[in-house]
């Protein structure tokens, strides 16, 4: 990271932000290899001591791809990554490649270890192992020759219930950024000032927090939702109030998303809002910080006599919920805030849903019922006096501050105004600064550029079908590129996914297979072991080879493999002596003569092992079986791990072999499936070995089961008006008849004694 710091762009590397990698100049790796001192090593940032490159490269993405606020957060000194499509933080997961640990060096908090990839499996892969797919989503209609090629599915298009009535206007297109954030504060205010509702969408976490500092300063009352962890619960509650009269809501991407935003506000979820607030605290104190409501939230703020009929109902419940969520712990401190929080959401499903069998008689379920409803009648009467004044003003009004890199995520935006016939607007306000513009849009930046100097740098949008042609080739340019990423990833796959299924099949046949089952796949894996380890001993000899050089290559081998089988190095030579007994000793015997002794010698030595392992069993306890089963288990998840690390960096590279005239693809097939068979047969070499390795007389029987202590449990014979005593009675009889059995062992002890002449016994 240090080294990277100091490396320009430009002069020691290249950026290349369309395909997110970053290369070393001839001058970057000279002056890297000499700041990390490798300078006087041939191989330099590759050597196999220091291998710096592995270190050297990911640094440099971090430095120039990966931004804080954008790609990640850093929440309590962990990096966390930042979900590009949905601006959510995606809790658990890590970059690989060494990516994850430049990033944490680079925001100097903790490094952790790389994690390990033990599976994987592409999304597409995954839902076709599915028997039948379905779905349904506003905007597939612009991703239908995808889902056709892929899942061989046909999207058709539902007519609205209603008209839509949502003004889609054009783009306006800005020359630098701080235009653009100009444009959209005075929109913002403009449309505050008269009591239009506002959702104003970004790409980033980064945009997202300037736009609400200026609208702060300026005095701009308004809520902001990005990828701040501690507002995903809350986020359906603050978006579906974005349609209140004078709300200003800005929002990630697609914060909130599947909440509908109502003109005028939502009177039934700030009810059951309401009613939440009131069961948590009754439930428990402790809760009532987790589910306060900001009160600018709710249409009404004083209640009046429905309040205390809210707390009433909230009481009678209170028991109720408690028994359910502390049922079934120990310690009622144990129980999660997020569990307590998900029985009273339950509770609450229940309680604002319509009377029935089901909830008849539930403690409590009515009383909340009637105060929900009292709630929703009153936040109703303000709902829909505001809903009236919104439409008026022209329902919600949609600002999209960065075209995304698909219509689609575009078109989700645009969705969030104008539901079920309402009135609505939207807009996008772009800058050539914008991320999208600078990746991909190099070739158009010219007459963009040249349409802003004829215009005059004025601030003020641009607004022409030039422009919109310009910016739909450019987000078509966007969306055929990353279509074709995900073509080749589906085609690609399907060469793994075909070694998976194999893979996954064997592995679950180990996993049921009884002892005659492992017994016999693990002995062919020795056998075949056998002989491969005969065939690399004699690969070498020539044609014309001596008897004297063939004995030395068949007693090589022989060594070999009884170094690898220790349990069959007996067995194996015995099978070899009795294989020669007939032969002069200076005659080189038959390679198949010899091959067929030392599978013979193998497999005796293998049913030997089963049987000296079966004998340290105990009760139904199928011990071989269990020892076997864990060792080809044990190769083959850390023989499948290897490959995993082995086909990425093979997909990787592969795009290299077009500079030699081959196809990528069939190379990688190719090479794909070699590593696929070499990877079977370690598993098969590795798995024999450690069983054959196993020294059977080194394992120990199982402990004895410990003593149970005596029982409280109250018997026909005990003091029923105090147990306690009773069971220590009983406790004390049973050390009474141990001592007594001590006793008599101890006198046998010295009766045998004396039989053996007065000697004591060696006995402990």
């Amino acid at each position: 990271t240090l080294a990277a710091s100091y490396l320009e762009k430009g002069r020691d590397y290249e950026v290349d932000y369309k395909g997110r990698r970053v290369t070393l100049t001839d001058n970057g790796f000279a002056t890297a290899a000499d700041l990390l001192g490798v300078a006087d090593d041939p191989l330099g940032l590759f050597g196999t001591d220091t291998k710096w490159a592995a270190y050297l490269f990911p640094a440099l993405n971090a430095k120039e791809l990966y931004f804080r606020e954008r790609d990640y957060l850093v929440d309590q000194g962990e990096v966390k990554i930042v979900d590009e499509f949905t601006g959510r933080v995606m809790e658990g997961r890590r970059w690989n490649g060494g990516l994850h640990q430049a990033v944490e060096a680079k925001e100097r908090v903790d490094v952790k270890p790389e994690q390990i990839t033990v599976a994987s499996i592409t999304y597409q892969s995954l839902f076709l192992l599915y028997p039948t797919l379905s779905g349904m989503t506003g905007t597939a209609f612009s991703e239908a020759k995808e889902l056709s090629d892929t899942y061989k599915l046909d999207v058709l298009r539902v007519p609205t219930a209603k008209p839509l009535l949502r003004a889609d206007a054009g783009d306006l297109v800005f020359k630098s950024k701080l235009d653009k954030f100009r444009y959209v504060l005075r929109d913002i205010r403009e449309k505050n000032s008269r009591g239009q509702p506002v959702l104003c969408g970004t790409t980033s976490i980064e945009d997202a927090t300037l736009i609400s500092e200026l609208l702060s300063n300026d005095g701009v009352p308004h809520r902001v939702l990005n990828a701040n962890p501690k507002l995903a619960r809350k986020e359906s509650e603050i978006v579906s109030q974005a349609g209140r009269l004078g709300a200003v809501t800005i929002a990630t991407n697609m914060a909130g998303r599947g909440t509908d935003i109502l003109l005028g506000g939502n009177a039934a979820l700030t009810a059951r809002l309401r009613l939440r607030e009131a069961l948590a605290p009754a439930v428990d104190e402790m809760l009532e910080p987790l589910v306060r409501v900001e009160r600018s939230l709710y249409p009404v703020n004083d209640l009046g006599a429905i309040e205390q009929q809210l707390q009433e109902a909230a009481a009678a419940a209170a028991p109720g919920l408690r028994q359910a969520i502390f049922s079934n712990e120990d310690n009622s401190t144990e129980v999660k805030a997020s569990n307590a929080l998900d029985k009273i959401d339950e509770f609450c499903a229940v309680a604002v849903a319509p009377p029935s069998e089901r909830t008849e008689g539930q403690p409590g379920v009515d009383a909340c019922r009637q105060a929900y409803n009292a709630v929703k009648s009153k936040f109703s009467e303000v709902v829909d006096v505001e809903r009236q004044q919104v439409r008026e003003q022209g329902g919600l009004a949609v600002l999209g501050t960065e075209r995304h890199e698909s219509v689609r995520i575009d078109n989700q935006l645009r969705g969030r105004s104008g539901r079920q016939g309402d009135a609505g607007a939207s807009v996008y306000a772009i800058s050539l600064e914008d991320k999208m513009f600078n990746v991909f849009g190099s070739d158009k930046m010219g007459q963009l550029s040249f349409a802003f100097e004829i215009a005059g740098d004025d601030g003020e949008p641009l607004q022409s079908d030039m422009l919109t042609k310009s910016l739909s080739t450019i987000q078509e340019k966007v969306e055929s590129y990353y279509r074709e990423m995900r073509t080749n990833l589906v085609r690609y796959d399907r060469i793994v996914d075909a070694q998976r299924r194999i893979f996954y099949e064997r592995r679950q046949e180990v996993l049921t297979g009884d002892r005659a089952f492992l017994s016999k796949l693990l002995g062919q894996y020795a056998a075949d072991t056998a002989r491969d380890t005969l065939a690399n001993a004699t690969r070498l000899l020539p044609k014309d080879a001596s008897d004297d050089e063939k004995n030395q290559a068949y007693e090589f081998g022989a060594e070999m493999l009884q170094r690898m089988y220790p349990a069959c190095a007996v067995e194996i030579d015995t099978a070899c002596r009795l294989a020669l007994e007939d032969l002069p000793p200076t005659q080189a015997p038959d390679i198949f003569t010899v091959e067929d002794s030392l599978v013979s010698g193998t497999q005796k030595g293998f049913d030997l092992q089963v049987a000296l392992v079966d004998q340290k069993g105990e009760g139904e306890d199928d011990l071989p079986a269990i020892l076997m089963r864990f060792y080809i288990l044990r190769e083959f998840d850390q023989a499948w791990q290897q490959h995993l690390r082995d086909l990425e960096f093979l997909r990787e590279n592969v795009g290299f072999q077009s500079y030699s005239q081959k196809d990528p693809f069939q190379e990688w097939t190719i090479q794909s499936n070699e590593l696929f068979t070499k990877l079977s047969a370690k598993v098969y070499r590795n798995s024999a070995i450690s069983w054959l390795s196993l020294d059977a007389s080194g394992i120990v029987a199982r402990p004895a089961a410990p003593v149970a202590p005596a029982s409280p449990v109250v018997s026909d014979d005990d003091d029923v008006s105090n147990p306690v005593a009773a069971a220590q009675a009983r406790g004390a009889a049973s050390l009474n008849a141990n001592d007594q059995t001590g006793e008599a062992a101890g006198n046998r002890g010295e009766r045998r004694a004396k039989k053996k002449g007065g000697k004591k016994s060696r006995r402990r």
